[in-house]
């Protein structure tokens, strides 16, 4: 019964998925959504009927489905039928699994090898699904919402005076140009824009700022701080100090942003309500357009903007996100400025100003007031990538005990803020998960190459395809949302996606970073070797993500050769999507070095922005050398099980089954040894698919990532 309880609704969350695609169908009113949710059921049941060959049991749970949605139709009543019905399958379909998943681990303990491999396996699974429900939680939240819930602009009688501040190190003359003299062109009163070059030790760099800054009349001032500490925060935080008291409203505008005239009339006026203490505006970037890498580049970094915090916004826990935000000055005072220790100051600042105890209200303002320009070297792009993921591990090494319930709480933030924030921070792990999946994957391929068998639990029968029904449906949603959400075609998705998976090894090193150290740290990359060729530099800064890729085919052929069915033959497709997510690393490096440099570009390609340097750090290379040690130590012990672990003369072909309790329509089904494998992930991956990471990402991604996602991860600098 159990085994059929997981297959069905496993089938019925794809089916939804697939009735969701229909343009409409997430937001339709229930008495609309009906026929499409009965169809999903309804095919559900069927399908499940004929993998079991019991009738009773697929009609039986169809019946226990609808009751389902109608519970979860009215939990989650701002929401659409179908999109209501979509998540709860999701939910049930991952609690079944993880159930039938510590069934079978207690029926096939055999020693204290197979006890440990199969608990950590199970806390990997666990880790997975969670994420996966979060990140479809963010989709759902945002398309199958019924009504518009964005916060209307109110009436001023009087504006503030606002200053406008913008960050730069070493940013060339011709990238920063643009920014100020749109800045010159904003259409409001009492504005004052100060540049604050922190620490650009070139006087033939910063000198024309100066200059250009006095050029453009008494709104502007300019300051140069070197040397400074405390990164771009300490520059802030003294900037800050500087400005004139009258100042009521603070901006951040990054250096290579073009901005709306109508920017600050259109967001200001949000803090009339002394309520409000920051309102952030969607990023937004410009020069995409004609290249194919670039459009997925530009999707992935949507993905954040267009879903996550739209989804964080219903329960006002959105992130500051630095470029293109506004901040109440006396609520940036009351948690003493940004802090100079957290790589991601924007986002941590926001999280205690909202756990202030002043009520105080993030807003999300999602119509982009401004463009700016995307890291045109993939090197930049994994550089950025690496801090925003870094920069929300510590964030949750700095505020775990404020996030996780039946802790003593400093911050006073309401539960559905503390698990926005928990899970802006965690979802960044969905690429260490993957990593591990690879790991298991590939360990399983050598044991089977040596006629061994790794010491954890064996999937068998239908639920093998219980893993590529999670991996698809992700998939496939991801790229809906970023459709519905920006209007990208699905070949831009699909790059988006790609964009995502691209930078999951290196959101993985900025995970194993932030665990075991707490201060910031930037990522340091190969730089090019004199007379080096762009497409051989490509190859060599994405080595390890390359190396990753060719070891996971190598690993498929081999177990297909040396162990052929379909158990073997499952764990191949999941090894061949690993090597398709790590190769999208070298992709998307050869893909950057051939973008068309116009003469914007060439300067822009000099720039900080998108070259991602940084002042230079005390520890290089503490990531890398830390991977290597535990990656040796891993290997070692991971062949020390495989060497002492029972040999097997068909390793896959044979094994046991949970024991069945019995289905819904026989108490006692006969028994059977189907073919088993072990059970590598309910999806192989953890990523949205976000980390959009943003993927923020974010991760979302199937990362993000955020990330995507994104989102995803947060992609919010």
């Amino acid at each position: 019964m159990l085994l059929e309880l997981v297959i069905f609704f496993a089938l019925a969350s794809a089916a939804a998925t697939l009735a969701a695609l229909i343009p409409g169908a997430p937001r339709a009113p229930f008495w609309l959504g009906l026929p499409l949710g009965a169809s999903s059921i309804a095919v559900a049941a069927w399908s499940t009927a004929v993998a079991e060959g019991d009738r009773a049991a697929g009609t039986a749970l169809g019946v226990v489905a609808l009751f389902a949605w109608l519970a979860g139709w009215w939990w989650l009543r701002r929401w659409g039928a179908v999109a209501a019905l979509l998540f709860t399958v999701m939910l049930v379909a991952a609690a079944a699994y993880l159930v039938y998943a510590a069934v079978q681990t207690s029926a096939q303990l055999s020693g204290a090898a197979v006890l440990v491999g199969s608990v950590l396996l199970f806390v990997l699974e666990v880790g997975a699904l969670s994420l996966s429900l979060s990140y479809v939680f963010e989709i759902l939240d945002v398309v199958g919402q019924r009504r518009d819930r964005r916060r209307p602009l109110p009436q001023v009688d009087e504006l503030p005076w606002v200053a406008l501040q913008v960050p730069t190190y070493s940013e060339p003359i011709e990238v920063v140009r643009p920014t100020l003299e749109s800045l010159a062109g904003i259409d409001y009163p009492r504005l004052l824009v100060q540049v604050v070059d922190n620490n650009t030790r070139d006087p033939a760099i910063w000198q024309p700022l100066e200059e250009l800054c006095r050029r453009l009349g008494p709104r502007f001032s300019f300051l140069h701080l070197d040397p400074w500490p405390g990164y771009k925060a300490g520059a802030l935080n003294e900037a800050t100090r500087r400005l004139p008291r009258e100042i009521e409203v603070i901006g951040v505008v990054d250096a290579d942003y073009v901005v709306d005239p109508r920017f600050l009339s259109r967001t200001v006026p949000f803090f009339a309500d002394p309520a409000v203490a920051f309102v952030q505006s969607a990023q937004h970037y410009r020069d995409w357009e004609d290249d194919p890498y670039l459009r997925g580049l530009f999707y992935s970094y949507r993905y954040f903007f267009d879903v996550s915090l739209p989804a964080r916004a219903h329960r006002n826990a959105i992130i500051f996100c630095g470029t293109m935000g506004l901040i109440r000055r006396s609520a940036l005072e009351e948690i003493g400025g940004w802090d100079e220790t957290c790589i991601t100051e924007d986002a941590e600042a926001s999280l205690r100003m909202l756990g202030s105890g002043r009520n105080h209200l993030g807003v999300y303002d999602p119509r982009p007031w401004g463009a700016g320009l995307m890291p045109l070297s993939f090197d930049g792009l994994k550089k950025q990538r690496f801090r925003w993921a870094l920069g929300g591990i510590q964030i949750l090494r700095q505020h775990w005990r404020e996030l996780v319930p039946f802790a003593h709480h400093r911050l006073r933030l309401r539960p559905a803020q503390r698990v926005h924030y928990l899970l802006g921070s965690v979802q960044w792990f969905g690429d260490l998960l993957t990593a591990c999946f690879t790991v298991l994957l590939l360990l399983t391929a050598v044991a089977i190459g040596l006629h061994h068998r790794l010491p954890v639990r064996q999937l068998t029968g239908a639920v093998l395809v219980i893993p590529l029904v999670f991996l698809g449906t992700g998939l496939l949603r991801a790229m809906w949302a970023m459709r519905v959400t920006t209007g990208c075609s699905w070949g831009d998705a699909v790059r988006a996606l790609r964009v995502w998976f691209a930078l999951s090894w290196v959101v993985t090193l900025a995970c194993l970073r932030g665990l075991v150290r707490s201060q910031a740290e930037f990522l340091r990359t190969a730089k090019r070797k004199e007379g080096e060729s762009s497409l051989w530099h490509a190859l060599r800064s994405s080595r390890t993500e390359t190396a990753l890729s060719a070891c996971a085919v190598l690993a498929a052929i081999v177990m297909i050769v040396r162990a052929p069915s379909f158990a073997t033959g499952v764990l191949a497709v999941l090894l061949l999507f690993q090597a398709w997510l790590y190769a999208s690393a070298p992709w998307a490096s050869v893909a950057a070095e051939g973008i068309s440099l116009t003469p914007l570009r060439r300067s822009y390609l000099a720039s900080p922005q998108s070259s991602g340097d940084r002042p230079a750090g005390r520890r290089a290379l503490v990531t890398a050398s830390l991977v290597g040690i535990a990656g040796a130590g891993a290997a070692a012990v991971a062949a020390a099980l495989i060497l002492t672990s029972p040999p097997s003369s068909a390793p896959f072909s044979a094994g046991r089954d949970a024991p069945r309790i019995g289905n819904i329509s026989h108490p006692a089904p006969p028994a059977s040894v189907p073919e088993s494998s072990p059970s590598p992930s309910p999806s192989a991956s953890a990523s949205p698919v976000p980390s959009p990471s943003p993927r923020p990402s974010p991760r979302p991604t199937t990362t993000p990532q955020p990330s995507a996602n994104p989102a995803s991860p947060s992609p919010a600098r």
